[in-house]
């Protein structure tokens, strides 16, 4: 383990493409050291240390560095790559990016952004082939960029075309949360990758009902479990008797639409966990713990028909010991 001594507070590194070219972020510096991987390396095969720190050696900072961007900006943070021979930096003090040649280390052009930009992000960016094209800010601080909602805003980020010499904004849009580091791949390594369904057939969950025939209700000892089916627009089974104080309810919901994008959620009163979301095809399970006789009412989650409304059921809950048989209703030939 070695130190590369880099100024001033150093924030983001960054490796180029090619390997060799180490971008420190300092973000207090005055400029943007770029060390050399290779430099690096004959630096510690000569011993080039200008001390250490609790026993880590430091590198001499003029024995690594291959060159130093000037007149960057203010507070540079983190460095993309458009596999062009540019790299990118955001500026956090002064909300710009920077664009800067690997050759030579000087800037070639700078925008705003709106407002303090953290991290930013090129298409495959951090990569040894990046695809460039395209630069998204990610910032920290909105302001005046959309209506006011409140004390808090949601953040913002712009979207700027590369593929020239001058970048070239295209679009300025609100995002969610505080942006930080982000991934953009094409669309095309995905595209013929994805699962629109999960194939019924192939569905091997042991408590899965792949159809509503075997849909039911079975209690071992405390232990209650519900075998559900949900398609549009309705459970099955729908009305369940015979659940217990105390018993611990497994819902086992199988999803038998094998249509693309038409997910169905479950939710119990009650529930104090989380919510089931069961893609096309899927069996998904959830705990539920009554500790109240009553009739609680079950529902889907997720907007699936025009009689997504009506989507729900009942369970009744009984005293603790109660005779109630455990029941659920079938569904009509």
């Amino acid at each position: 383990v070695y130190y590369l001594p880099t100024p001033k507070s150093p924030h983001g590194v960054d490796v180029d493409p090619s390997g060799e070219l180490i971008v420190g972020g300092g973000k207090l510096a005055s400029v943007i050291p770029v060390h050399s991987f290779s430099k690096m390396i004959k630096a510690i095969e000569d011993k080039a240390f200008e001390g250490e720190v609790e026993g880590v050696p430091v590198l001499k900072y003029e024995a690594i560095v291959a060159g130093e961007v000037a007149d960057p900006g203010l507070g540079p943070l983190h460095t993309e790559f458009d596999g062009q021979g540019n790299a990118y930096t955001s500026m956090f003090l002064t909300s710009e990016i920077t664009k800067w040649s690997l050759t030579d280390f000087t800037v070639i052009d700078k925008v705003p952004t709106y407002y303090s930009i953290g991290h930013l992000s090129i298409p495959g960016g951090d990569t040894r082939k990046p695809w460039g094209k395209y630069v998204i800010a990610l910032n920290k601080i909105t302001k005046d960029r959309y209506l006011p909602t409140g004390p808090e805003l949601t953040q913002s980020a712009q979207l700027y075309d590369i593929t020239g010499e001058k970048m070239q904004l295209l679009l300025d849009f609100p995002t969610i949360g505080e942006p930080h580091y982000a991934q953009i791949i094409p669309a095309s390594m995905l595209v013929d990758k994805q699962i629109r369904t999960y194939d019924l057939a192939e569905n091997k969950d042991p408590y899965a009902a792949l159809s509503e025939a075997t849909s039911g209700v079975t209690r071992n000892g405390r232990v209650v479990h519900v075998k559900l089916t949900s398609i549009r627009s309705h459970f099955m089974p729908d009305n369940i008797e015979g659940v217990q104080v105390g018993d611990s309810v497994y819902f086992h919901v199988t999803n038998l639409e094998q249509d693309w994008d038409v997910p169905h959620g479950f939710a119990i009163t009650g529930l104090n966990n989380s919510e089931l979301l069961v893609m096309p095809g899927e069996t998904r399970t959830i705990l539920w713990l009554p500790d109240r006789v009553g009739v609680y009412p079950f529902y889907c989650t997720d907007f699936c028909s025009a009689l997504h409304q009506e989507m729900s059921g009942w369970v009744r809950v009984s005293p603790r010991g109660s005779s109630v048989a455990m029941w659920a209703n079938k569904p009509t030939k």
